[in-house]
């Protein structure tokens, strides 16, 4: 066998390898966490949640998608503040649901128990445009607020950047922190609990290199044996 063959069998083992890695059959898991706590109202301070997830026992290495679920009661629903901060990534979950210019309070709702999600078709923040929970809990699943701007000065107009996507493509292993504050004066809420719902695959440059020496290996030894 010539050289040149011997190149092309190679390169066709790569391209195999890597495309079963590319592949890879995506996992998703959620993981809960019970809380409980007050807010402290009226206080920039807030309360901060801070939770270590180990996925590497699951071979899950690449965040493809995430989702973050809030059950908060009581409060003004437009006061609070909430972001979530995890291995250089930063979203904005939650920024005065209904401040406008002509509104500085937000909205007087009571209570959350929503699901966050980028690929959601309305964003938070003028959640009444499309749903009113007429005082009470708000429910559903809804893209978070992104507005990474300071609370007090925060309004609907303001452009959104701080989303979910900033994690994805990272190691879904490691600290997780949520951070939820009641920025303003009134009821005082509480976080009753918090949820991450990660889509993961494997990591793909295991399989390709596994495969590229296995199959390397299998070569090598029927070139020794024709030789």
């Amino acid at each position: 066998m010539n050289q040149l063959t011997r190149t092309g069998l190679v390169c066709a083992v790569a391209m195999i390898t890597t495309r079963g890695a590319s592949g890879q059959t995506s996992t998703t898991v959620t993981n809960t966490f019970t809380v409980n706590k007050s807010i402290p109202d009226g206080s920039a301070s807030g309360l901060s949640d801070t939770r270590h997830l180990d996925l590497t026992g699951q071979n899950l290495f690449k965040l493809t998608d995430l989702q973050v679920s809030l059950n908060v009661s009581g409060g003004y629903n437009g006061d609070y503040y909430a972001y979530l901060v995890h291995n250089g990534g930063f979203a904005v979950l939650l920024n005065r649901a209904g401040k406008t210019s002509v509104n500085s309070f937000g909205y007087a709702d009571r209570g959350l128990n929503i699901t966050l999600s980028d690929g959601a078709a309305h964003d938070l923040h003028n959640y009444q445009d499309f749903q009113n929970p007429a005082g009470g809990v708000l429910t559903g699943t809804w893209a978070p607020d992104g507005r990474n701007f300071d609370p007090s000065l925060v309004l609907d107009t303001d452009p959104r950047s701080a989303f979910l996507s900033s994690f994805v493509d990272g190691d879904p292993s490691g600290d997780w922190t949520l951070f939820l504050a009641d920025v303003d004066f009134g009821d005082q809420g509480t976080l009753v609990s918090w949820s991450l719902t990660m889509t993961a695959v494997p990591e793909p440059s295991t399989y390709a290199l596994l495969g590229l020496g296995l199959g390397g290996l299998a070569l090598g030894r029927r070139w020794r044996r024709k030789s």
